[in-house]
């Protein structure tokens, strides 16, 4: 018998043996398997990411016809930064007109680059600069007296060069801009058209001495472009008020009519699309009244391209895939460098229903929007404009969404949230190393790309590579932008209940679901203020408070890809501090980027 027992019991650990042994290796086939298709999902996401730049950059020089430069202009004690397009047929020999465009508030010259782009495929030499303070421009808004915020300092840049006719200059000017434009205007004295887009009417802009007297003679040849959505004018007021003793009539100015004439430059226009105030740059309509109004005062060679004949969107719709797929490249890396965990019972399913999530994060967002961005613009800390605001809205909705979870819930619930075990699990040092491993990953990436010539762009550059001064900006932005992250992350994974489904298309739905939870309040909001204006034209929010809602589109498309990333790694890793961590530093990286230092005067 114990014979037979030994024999019995070397049997079975041969086979137990042999059990693991199959076990490893159907382990290692299946870890096989999954890293070749993270290789194989990383190089399709580059490709596809590397095809839509280049098609982006390909049209932004009209296939060649231009040449685009970032150009640095000096400025006083500082530097302006410009995107310079130059068509290649401008020469000593063969001058061209030019135009230098400036952007609106806490916005970059690239929001200016689509009329740039048309301009210069139809014979001008366009300049968009980057405002004082903003951008790539060193100053502060605000701190400077020079009211051309750097405009006037590139019409001279562009007088200096051979291939410009220093006699035939434009100038083109959105919201802030506007201003700027018409002070630059009023001190150079031999700009011979110029367009205001949604500014320069009057407040800021309101100072003589500074910004000239709006009038039939000056500026000379002026186009003014108003939405009929913009909610910091009332149309009627502008046609009644403002425009009638500015274009030499005594009855109220018609829309889409060309009064005085180009010869003693007195021409005058209003022009008003069905866009928003942030939208106006982009809108066609404002892009080729622009384009034909500077060609008409400034009679550049080569004009007359087809009126239907726009690029940019082509562009821009190139550049938003690239956007997005630079960010989806972390994906399939992340899950080289974490793989895969099993996910904690505790962690994966909250007792907390989705619309309920819903309403108390959304009801928090929404709720402490404006108070908070008025806040901001009172303290001095982050000190950049806009970039203050949503720093404090953020970290204040993150404080008022935790004192919920810890002291509301469980008393309705009857759950309680284990948070300091939670923040023990979210924050190991392997995934703090993996969320700053795939920033800095982006970061080189991008400024490799910078290095060629080569932007990510929508309306603004959403990355840039970032100046000293930036640099230290992001680190102050960083702990507001951790707190929220990392309190979202408890509402959207921790507390949120769903479903255990597996596969891919449950995977993919639930990071649908997740997005739209996120997102769901700000689309709720934007329908409320924006379709009644289109259908309706009724404007329910105007002035500031309509003016900050305006920022919510660009805010939910960042949402959108922060969601995203923050459902992905937490699926990986079963924790939201890397989520948290990585969104937190892009969060940062855009913010120290757009917003520009100083504030309003």
């Amino acid at each position: 018998m114990s014979i037979q027992y030994k024999g019995f019991s070397k049997r079975k650990s041969y086979l137990d043996a042999i059990e693991k042994k199959d076990i490893w290796r159907r382990s290692c086939g299946e870890t096989a398997v999954k890293t070749t298709t993270s290789f194989l999902a990383l190089i399709v996401l580059a490709v596809i990411f590397l095809a839509g730049t280049v098609a982006a950059f390909t049209v932004n020089s009209d296939f060649g016809n231009l040449d685009v430069e970032i150009v640095m202009i000096p400025d006083g004690d500082h530097e302006v930064s410009g995107l310079l397009y130059r068509p290649r047929v401008a020469a000593s020999d063969n001058p061209l007109p030019a135009v230098v465009l400036v952007h609106g508030i806490s916005s970059a010259k690239e929001s200016m680059s689509s009329i740039a782009l048309e301009l210069a495929r139809r014979g001008f030499v366009a300049l968009a600069i980057d405002a004082v303070g903003h951008g790539d421009s060193g100053g502060s808004l605000g701190g400077s007296r020079d009211f051309s915020l750097g405009v006037l300092s590139a019409l001279r840049f562009l007088e200096s060069q051979p291939y410009v006719d220093a006699s035939s200059l434009g100038l083109v000017g959105h919201s802030l801009g506007a201003g700027a434009v018409r002070a630059a205007a009023a001190a150079h004295g031999c700009v011979e058209a110029v367009v205001l887009i949604a500014g320069g009417l009057g407040g800021v802009a309101s100072d003589p001495l500074i910004y000239g007297v709006l009038n039939s003679t000056f500026p000379r040849n002026l186009l003014v472009a108003v939405g009929r959505q913009d909610v910091l004018f009332d149309l009627p007021t502008v046609t009644k008020e403002f425009l009638p003793l500015v274009f030499g009539v005594s009855q109220e100015v018609v829309p889409g009519r060309l009064y005085g004439n180009f010869a003693s430059g007195t021409a005058r226009k209003l022009v008003a699309p069905a866009t928003t105030h942030l939208l106006e740059p982009l809108d066609p309509t404002i892009v080729l009244e622009t384009v034909f109004w500077m060609s008409s005062a400034l009679k550049p060679s080569g004009a007359g391209k087809p009126e239907a004949d726009l690029t940019y969107p082509y562009r821009d719709a190139a550049m938003l895939l690239s956007i997005f797929l630079f960010v989806v490249l972390t994906f399939p890396v992340s899950l080289l460098v974490l793989p895969r965990r099993p996910y904690s019972q505790g962690v994966e399913h909250g007792f907390l229903a989705e619309w309920k999530i819903t309403l108390i994060w959304g009801a928090l967002s929404i709720m402490l929007l404006i108070p908070m961005f008025l806040f901001g613009f009172m303290v001095s800390f982050p000190p950049v404009l806009f970039g203050s605001s949503i720093a404090w809205w953020l970290l204040t909705v993150a404080v008022a969404g935790l004192l919920i979870a810890i002291f509301v819930l469980p008393r309705f619930l009857g759950r309680r949230l284990e948070t300091r075990r939670l923040v023990k699990d979210s924050f190991t040092s392997r995934e703090i190393l993996v969320a700053i491993g795939l920033f800095l990953l982006l970061y080189l990436i991008n400024s490799l790309m910078s290095l060629l010539g080569l932007r990510l762009w929508v309306f603004v550059p959403m990355f840039r590579v970032l100046s000293i001064q930036r640099i230290f900006l992001l680190l102050t932005l960083i702990p507001f932008f951790l707190f929220f992250f990392y309190v979202e992350g408890v509402y959207l994974h921790v507390l949120r209940r769903r479903g255990g489904g597996k596969g891919l298309f449950s995977e993919v739905l639930d990071m649908g679901k997740t997005i739209m939870i996120k997102i769901t309040p700000y689309i709720v909001v934007m329908c409320i203020q924006y379709v009644p204006m289109f259908l309706l034209e009724v404007k329910l929010l105007s002035s500031l408070t309509g003016f900050l809602i305006e920022f919510l589109p660009l805010i939910t498309v960042q949402f959108i890809i922060s969601t995203a990333c923050s459902w992905w790694l937490h699926r990986v890793s079963s924790s939201i501090g890397a989520g948290a961590f990585f969104n937190a530093l892009l969060f940062a990286w855009i913010s120290a980027g757009v917003f520009p230092f100083g504030a309003l005067r």
